[in-house]
């Protein structure tokens, strides 16, 4: 979660720094397979950025009309 001082660019940033060199280090084989399916996850998101300070939904956007009952 972004907080005023760091812009979700900027989390998905330091993870991908983080996941790259998580994979520099020996890994058990699920590990691996783990941080690689987190850093690919990470770039995704770092893309979907397009400019400082955009947002991150938790959810894909949908067509249908919010109906007040989603928290």
């Amino acid at each position: 979660m972004a907080d005023d001082f760091t812009s979700p660019r900027e989390i998905a940033e330091l993870n991908i720094r983080h996941y790259r060199q998580l994979l520099e280090a020996p890994l058990d084989d699920q590990t691996r397979t783990i941080v690689e399916r987190l850093l690919a996850q990470e770039i995704a998101t770092l893309a979907n950025l397009t400019q400082p300070g955009d947002r991150v939904s938790p959810k894909p956007p949908t067509d249908e009309p919010p109906d007040g009952n989603d928290p």
